[in-house]
């Protein structure tokens, strides 16, 4: 009881769109605290931090992240049946359907930012857009430097992403290049030569 009294002495400082909100929403049934800490079920894998991405290898055939593995920040974005989660899609248990989120992104991004003004983000239900879920988010990414990453593909422009494979072609034809000469030669200084360079 101290705690409805204390939570509800909290909310009357509140701007009208949060109270209106956690009206709508109470914070003893949607916040993140009432649906407890997420748990990893059994005989699953915990998501592995991302590599350091300061590798050599930035091909598209490194090793890349299973996406099967038991991830936290999903485990964070949960919801209780009876009381759907505005912030996330439900499926409809009977049909089988699923509905959108209750609230938009960038309606979820700002109740989150006032929340944080006010020191009252953890009443907020689990969103995509709260502090804990980009925390735990980050440290599942790793750091991350654009154009840098382990299988990330970064395009670049043309001659950037070929030049590998023509240094390598480069380099087979100066290692057969003495070969050439001594065929060239042999051949009468380009009579019956099929090996022009194409254009």
């Amino acid at each position: 009881m101290a705690t409805k009294t204390a939570t509800s002495g909290i909310l009357e400082n509140l701007p009208v769109r949060l109270r209106n909100f956690f009206a709508r929403y109470p914070p003893q049934i949607y916040s993140a605290n009432a649906l407890g800490a997420p748990k990893v079920p059994e005989g699953a894998e915990a998501l592995a931090p991302a590599p350091s991405p300061y590798t050599p290898s930035r091909s598209s055939k490194a090793p890349k992240v299973d996406q099967s593995a038991f991830s936290m920040s999903q485990a964070f974005l949960r919801s209780d049946p009876e009381h759907p989660n505005p912030f996330l899609p439900y499926k409809n248990p009977e049909t089988g359907r699923w509905r959108g989120a209750m609230i938009s992104l960038r309606r979820q991004n700002e109740l989150v930012k006032l929340a944080t003004k006010y020191g009252v983000e953890e009443l907020l239900p689990p969103s995509r857009k709260s502090t804990v879920y980009r925390e735990t988010k980050a440290v599942e990414k790793g750091l991350r430097i654009r154009g840098t990453g382990i299988g990330q593909k970064v395009k670049g422009h043309k001659w950037e992403r070929t030049l590998e494979g023509r240094l390598e072609d480069r380099k087979k034809a100066m290692m057969g290049m003495p070969e050439m000469i001594r065929l060239w030669k042999q051949r009468g200084h380009g009579r019956g030569w099929k090996k022009y360079p194409r254009k």
